[in-house]
């Protein structure tokens, strides 16, 4: 298989917006595009992104969350558009980011959902049917997606997995015909590494060491997160089994830094085995080339 992991894409859209959508969390988040981030993230290079991503041999690509910026209903309508082209339930699955349940009512209304669930639980699926994981059986290769998205205070963008949806995994997986003939894949947004003190406290994966553990338990190849605007690898090898873990990077992050700017990862899979090209943003050319 050939599968495309793009990640925080931070589609804007302030259409229809008032200032009361504001009065809430997303202060802090209007302010932060406002200033240090503002056009971090232009619509074009995601729509060069797609653009690219649909120019390549690809059977499947998955987004680590923050599809939106703030939970906007416009962000949702115009992100979904954005990736249409890339194709339905066996082409492609998004899993939410904090900034997808950026507020209380975009979680008690499962506004990700609405727009995305149909690609994690299927075109005929119901809100009672949004329940994580959700696991992907494409043949040659089982795809799950975690949710680690949760409203979190002012200032703070931590995420959890949780005992329960980790113990669903386990049920969903017995379920799945020859499992062990299959690379398994999982996705979440919260990066699994320790970062700085800052970032350790307000914006971590909670329960990381629970989540790395079920995996390796459970004979994953690959997982791979977001959230960091930063890519990152690391191995966790065990009783002679070997996960790896992935972060992308922003995949349409507008930066200077050559570290952060856009790119995405394709990973050629077979059995165990799993290749890794990186391809970057040229912002000369404007487009996206391999990696050297």
């Amino acid at each position: 298989m050939q599968l495309a992991h793009i990640s925080d894409l931070h589609v804007a859209d302030f259409e229809s917006v008032t200032l009361r959508d504001f009065l809430n969390k997303r202060v802090t988040g209007g302010i932060n595009l406002l200033t240090g981030r503002r056009g971090a993230h232009p619509l074009d290079l995601c729509e060069r992104l797609v653009e690219d991503l649909t120019g390549q041999d690809l059977d499947h690509v998955v987004v680590t969350g923050d599809v939106t910026n703030l939970s906007l209903p416009g962000e949702f309508q115009r992100a979904a558009r954005l990736l249409r082209p890339l194709g339905g339930y066996e082409r492609l699955t998004v899993v939410p980011g904090n900034h997808d349940v950026y507020t209380a009512g975009a979680e008690t209304q499962h506004r990700f959902e609405s727009y995305f669930g149909y690609l994690l639980f299927g075109a005929e699926s119901q809100p009672a049917d949004w329940v994580y994981p959700a696991v992907k059986d494409l043949g040659d290769t089982v795809i799950v997606g975690l949710s680690s998205a949760h409203k979190t205070p002012m200032f703070t963008a931590w995420g959890w997995v949780g005992e329960d949806q980790l113990g669903r995994l386990e049920q969903r997986l017995a379920e799945v015909p020859h499992l062990e003939r299959k690379t398994k894949v999982a996705l979440v947004h919260h990066n699994l590494h320790p970062r700085d003190a800052w970032h350790e406290h307000a914006a971590q994966l909670k329960d990381r060491t629970e989540v790395i553990a079920a995996l390796h338990r459970l004979r994953f190849d690959l997982l791979l997160h977001g959230h960091t605007h930063r890519a990152h690898q690391f191995v966790v090898e065990r009783d002679g089994h070997t996960l790896a873990i992935v972060g992308s990077g922003s995949s349409t992050r507008q930066s200077e830094d050559p570290g952060r700017i856009a790119r995405y990862n394709v990973y050629s899979t077979e059995g165990s085995r799993v290749r890794l090209r990186t391809r970057v943003y040229v912002p000369s050319q404007r487009k996206f080339d391999w990696m050297p």
